[in-house]
C-alpha cells in the first residue's frame, strides 16, 4: 500500500504545474509548522544559533518568520525531489543555472573528482544536470525505514544522474570510483557517528565528517564545493568553487586542515540563506542532541 501511495503521489506531483505544485508544498509547510511543535523547537534552536552569528534577530516575528519559511522550504525539497526526474534534459540549463561550469567539468573530467554539498536547497536538480553534462557521480545515501520508502527514494533521487548506494557500502565502493578516475558526490556537513572533526559553526562546536577531505587527499582529487539553491519554482542557481588541496606531505594535517575549509564555506552557505537550511530539522550540534 505504501509503494502504491508513493507512485501515485510521484505521478500527480510530476504532472501538475509547477506554481501548482509550489503552492501544495507551501500548505504541507504550513500544516506542518502549525502541527509538529516538537520540530518547530528544534529548527528554532538550530536557527536561533545562525542568527546570533549572522547579525539576524534572535526572536520575536522575524525569527518565527524565518522559522515558518523553514517548514516550507522544506517541504518544497520533497515536492522536487518527486519533480527532478521528470526535468526535460534539453532545458535542465535553464532550470538549473551553475556559473563557470566549463571550468568545473574540466577539472571533473580532468580525473578523481569529489562535489561536496550541505544540507541546504537541493542539489537533487544540479545531480540531473551533472549528468545532462556527461558525469555520473556515485553517492552514498543514509538507509531509512520503511525499506519501501527508502527504495522509492533512492529511485527518485538517482535514475539516470546519480548512481546511489547505501551508506553502508561507502568505504569501499568511494575509493573504487576514485580510483577509477571518477566523480563522487558526497553531503559534507552532518557527522552522523559524531566522532569526526572538531569545528566551531556559527560559534558553538561541533563536527563535521571525515571522510570527504580523507578522500579528497589520498587519491588527490578535484574538490568542488558549493550550495543549490532554489530561486523560483523548478529554478535553481548553484554558487561552487574548486577548493585547492593542501600537500604538506603529512596527510593527517592535510586532511584536517581541508576538512577545516569545508566546514567554513559550509557554514558561510548556510549563513546566506538559513532559510533553505533542511539540516536545522536535525540536531546540528552535540548539545542539541540530548
Amino acid at each position: 500500500m505504501l509503494r502504491l501511495a508513493l507512485e501515485i503521489a510521484d505521478r500527480i506531483v510530476a504532472a501538475l504545474p509547477s506554481r501548482v505544485a509550489y503552492a501544495l508544498a507551501d500548505l504541507a509547510g504550513d500544516a506542518w509548522y502549525r502541527l509538529a511543535p516538537a520540530r518547530r523547537r528544534l529548527v528554532t534552536a538550530n536557527l536561533v544559533r545562525v542568527c546570533a552569528a549572522t547579525h539576524r534577530p534572535t526572536h520575536g516575528r522575524p525569527l518565527r518568520d524565518l522559522v515558518h519559511s523553514a517548514f516550507r522550504n522544506h517541504a518544497r525539497y520533497y515536492v522536487e525531489l518527486l519533480r527532478a526526474p521528470h526535468y526535460p534534459v534539453d532545458r535542465i540549463d535553464e532550470i538549473v543555472e551553475v556559473p563557470g561550469w566549463d571550468a568545473i567539468a574540466a577539472a571533473l573530467r580532468a580525473g578523481p573528482g569529489v562535489l561536496i554539498g550541505s544540507h541546504l536547497g537541493n542539489f537533487e536538480p544540479f545531480g540531473v544536470f551533472v549528468a545532462a553534462h556527461g558525469i555520473h557521480p556515485l553517492s552514498p545515501v543514509e538507509e531509512i525505514e520503511p525499506h519501501a520508502l527508502f527504495d522509492f527514494l533512492t529511485a527518485r533521487r538517482g535514475g539516470a544522474s546519480v548512481e546511489l548506494i547505501p551508506l553502508s557500502h561507502a568505504r569501499r565502493a568511494l575509493p573504487a570510483r576514485l580510483r577509477a578516475g571518477g566523480t563522487v558526490g558526497i553531503i559534507g556537513d552532518r557527522d552522523l557517528a559524531g566522532d569526526g572533526h572538531p569545528v566551531a559553526m556559527f560559534g558553538h562546536p561541533t563536527t563535521v565528517p571525515l571522510g570527504p577531505a580523507a578522500l579528497v587527499v589520498g587519491f588527490r582529487a578535484a574538490v568542488m564545493i558549493g550550495r543549490c539553491l532554489r530561486i523560483g519554482p523548478d529554478r535553481f542557481r548553484v554558487e561552487a568553487e574548486m577548493l585547492p588541496v593542501p600537500s604538506t606531505g603529512n596527510r593527517r594535517a592535510d586532511t584536517a586542515a581541508l576538512a577545516t575549509a569545508i566546514a567554513t564555506r559550509i557554514e558561510r552557505d548556510i549563513g546566506d540563506a538559513p532559510e533553505q537550511w533542511w539540516g536545522s530539522f536535525q540536531p546540528f550540534w552535540p548539545d542539541l542532541r540530548a
